[in-house]
């Protein structure tokens, strides 16, 4: 994919420089496969959010940018503000395969963050958690994780959040901050 396809699925808001990054790092030579069980940026627009509803203004107010799982769940950014020119500050919410809607981080640096940990998000209609990797013992790395904390590091200038009570954290203040009015942003549009 090309960066112009990539900029085009978001209707002409400012891309966090973050994501901009993580583009060029996951199209690079260096990285031809998964650095993060936790996220894999889109290669191509993504429809997940028309299973839930087709009402416009719901579309309008979700960009998908990435896989979330390998189960077809996918992370957008929730445009609460239509007037908003810039995603930097925009909550990261996920949407899942199976349904469920959770804000999941408060923005993009936290899930970038998250995603250190290298574990699938598991999102049900009721929940929304990250599995412990300590407790599962079918757990892999990621083949190009080590590039992923690097990257992070290096160019993101980020801390990796590499415990799974860090990610709880992240997840809960998240929910906390912003899942109320998700809930009662998304809730009509469900019923119809």
């Amino acid at each position: 994919m090309k960066k112009e396809e990539f900029a085009s699925m978001f209707k002409g808001y400012n891309l966090p420089k973050e994501l901009k990054s993580l583009f060029e790092f996951q199209t690079s030579e260096g990285v031809p496969s998964y650095y993060s069980n936790a996220i894999y940026l889109l290669e191509e627009e993504n429809s997940i959010i028309e299973t839930f509803s087709t009402d416009e203004v719901f579309l309008q107010s979700f960009l998908p940018f990435a896989e979330a799982n390998s189960s077809g769940s996918i992370y957008a950014f929730w445009v609460k503000d239509a007037s908003e020119k810039s995603l930097d500050n925009c909550p990261i919410v996920v949407f899942g395969d199976e349904g469920g809607v959770f804000v999941v981080a408060q923005n993009l640096k936290e899930l970038l963050q998250v995603a250190a940990y290298d574990v699938e998000i598991i999102v049900s209609l009721e929940e929304v958690f990250f599995a412990d990797k300590e407790e599962d013992e079918e757990f892999e790395t990621s083949e190009f994780n080590k590039e992923y904390l690097d990257w992070l590091r290096a160019d993101a200038k980020l801390k990796p959040i590499l415990t799974i009570e860090q990610i709880d954290d992240v997840v809960n203040a998240a929910q906390e901050t912003y899942g109320e009015a998700l809930a009662t942003f998304v809730d009509p549009f469900l019923e119809s």
